[in-house]
């Protein structure tokens, strides 16, 4: 067998779409679809998300340290795809 050359990317796919979401004090919430989500381990329970810092939901949990990882069902499809494209955009505004 020939050996073969990958380019850098996830192996394990489906990657699960999980929906994020986080929130300023005083502020509207924000959610955000995310399709870099695992188990990190499980004793302690972790998980890792990747957010990009140019992503609105970036800044808002480097400056709270928290947030929510929500998994997704067959019947909120359209709601995850829809806030992977809009995210940010609606609740951008200061209260």
């Amino acid at each position: 067998m020939a050996k073969q050359n990958w380019k850098p990317g996830n192996m394990l796919y489906p990657v699960p779409a999980v929906m994020v979401s986080c929130a300023r004090q005083g502020e509207k919430p924000n959610i955000i679809t995310v399709a870099w989500a695992g188990t990190i381990c499980s004793d302690p329970a972790m998980v890792s998300v990747s957010i990009r810092p140019e992503r609105y939901s970036y800044n808002i949990i480097e400056e709270t340290k928290e947030f929510v990882i929500n998994l997704v069902t067959e019947e909120l499809a359209f709601a995850t795809d829809f806030c992977g494209v809009r995210e940010g955009i609606l609740t951008n505004s200061r209260n």
